[in-house]
């Protein structure tokens, strides 16, 4: 098979790129040097946006089956075993499909992920397999590669980095992760614990605790705890025995003091991104574009949703060529912006009030919370921060913002026909026609009332992306105005639904 875009990296964000690339019907190749999975648990949580983008991609219901699903979540003072707050995803269930959150540890997700890619006949995995070399030119790149049989040079229209923040790619390109590193060190550790007859509520975090301490449960009596370490404290020492069995106490009571630690390690947390997340033809995407705070699970969740947006392009710019690099523009700058002016924001704060923050104004903070989650919008809200449903593309060349719903996540409400636009949808491009619009000669969704947050005045007509993002809102539409906005909308490499050329 010659691949039409190779990816370095078989990890979750590059597995994810490939099924979005098939899903448009594109071949890919990935590379990756190790066949091992780390065993290590990683990134533990997968929130409402990125499950849809897999639903889209055929690799949901695996990841659900091995999972553990929750529609409700409550951290708890693990102090005083009590709820600080509780966040129902159901709040939004008119607009998510899968309202809420799936514990699974990284391994299983790059697990089941890699078996989807094996199962899909557009996509090739090549292990044992190194990148170490690339050179690109107005038509294609060439990518070296040292595996056990030699070196391979391996050519495609386009090269996706995927292989995490010490990788290969984002090194060849001259590109070095901008941004800020935060003082404090973080040790995080999986452990074994036994109820004793006790019920631990999950995630627990230590409000009483100088600097952060939580623990979360990802399989039944497996926990993450992850705990900030005083700067007095040494690297060795951070990680030893006795230091575990203090935190572990702490999270769950003197009788778990004794639980078994199955590994351990120490990192500090970074906000940083690449001044760029394209050259040429060459992406990048995931870690090895973005670093972010592990505060809100936004790791591989912020991951997985640049595969959706360059998927998408990638398979536009394959159809047209002269189209291709207003594309990848386009990727760089939305996905920037979000990074910057969305996950960076949350973490940030996330992050400063977890770690920083004295226990009194903690306690102060949750309270608030707690109070302010009483009226319904702010629960909406909370939601859709947390699960990653907020953000907008204000400055993509691709979106006409003139209209507030435009550069946003299209809601996903139920049609006049009953199943949902993303049910009806399927991870493609459409046109929803809203109060009674109709557009002679295309294939539209149609909804009769929608929802009055949209803001539409009048009759209007939705450009929405693949990746279910509002590229225009056409109030009073024609024809003509709707050809000219989807025209943009996929800088002329897409066709309205219905007009194809077979």
């Amino acid at each position: 098979m010659k691949p039409e875009v190779v990816i370095v990296g078989a990890g979750p964000v590059g597995c994810s790129l490939a099924l979005g690339l098939a899903h448009h019907g594109v071949r890919s190749l990935i590379i990756e040097r190790s066949r091992e999975i780390a065993r290590e648990s990683r990134a533990l949580v997968i929130w409402p946006r990125t499950a849809e983008l897999l639903r889209d991609w055929s690799a949901w219901e695996p990841l659900l089956a091995a999972g553990r699903f929750t529609t409700v979540f409550t951290p708890h003072d693990a102090t005083r075993d009590e709820a600080l707050l509780s966040i129902d995803f159901c709040d939004i269930d008119d607009s998510v499909e899968s309202p809420g959150v799936l514990f699974i540890p990284q391994y299983d997700t790059v697990r089941i992920l890699r078996e989807r890619v094996e199962a899909n006949p557009l996509c090739e995995l090549r292990y044992d397999e190194e990148a170490v070399g690339l050179e690109q030119d107005e038509r294609e790149v060439r990518l070296r590669t040292q595996g056990e049989n030699g070196g391979t040079t391996f050519t495609a229209p386009f090269v996706v980095g995927a292989d995490g923040a010490h990788g290969f790619v984002r090194h060849a390109l001259g590109f070095s992760l901008q941004g800020a590193t935060y003082s404090t060190r973080v040790a995080i550790a999986d452990i074994g614990i036994e109820s004793h007859g006790r019920t631990y509520p999950s995630p627990r975090i230590a409000l009483d605790a100088p600097g952060l301490l939580v623990g979360i449960e990802y399989a039944p009596g497996i926990w993450r705890t992850i705990a900030s370490v005083a700067p007095s404290t040494g690297d060795d020492a951070a990680l030893a025995p006795e230091a575990h069995a203090a935190r572990i106490a702490h999270l769950f009571g003197e009788q778990a003091r004794s639980a078994q630690v199955y590994w351990s390690s120490l990192f500090r947390i970074h906000r940083r991104h690449a001044p760029n997340f394209i050259s040429g033809r060459v992406a990048l995407a995931g870690d090895a574009a973005h670093l972010n705070s592990p505060a809100g699970g936004q790791g591989m969740n912020a991951g997985i949703p640049d595969t959706a947006n360059l998927a998408w392009r990638l398979a536009c710019a394959l159809r047209s060529s002269q189209c291709a690099q207003a594309l990848l523009v386009g990727y760089d700058i939305e996905r920037r912006e979000m990074q910057n002016d969305s996950i960076e924001r949350t973490t940030d704060l996330a992050t400063r009030l977890a770690v920083y923050a004295p226990p009194s104004l903690k306690r102060l903070a949750f309270a608030w919370m707690r109070r302010s989650l009483r009226a319904r919008g702010m629960r909406r809200k909370a939601c859709r921060t947390l699960g990653m449903l907020d953000g907008r593309y204000t400055r993509s060349p691709d979106v006409d913002t003139s209209h507030p719903l435009a550069g946003r996540r299209i809601g996903d409400v139920a049609l006049d026909n009953g199943r949902r636009i993303n049910e009806e949808r399927r991870g493609r491009a459409a046109l929803l026609c809203c109060g009674g619009a109709q557009i002679e000669g295309v294939t539209s969704l149609a909804l009769a009332k929608p929802p009055k947050r949209w803001l539409l005045k009048h009759p209007s007509a939705i450009v929405i992306r693949p990746d279910g993002f509002v590229a225009a809102v056409i109030e009073k539409p024609t024809r003509e105005r709707v050809e000219t906005m989807w025209k943009r909308a996929f800088c002329c490499a897409s066709p309205l639904p219905g007009t194809e050329t077979p």
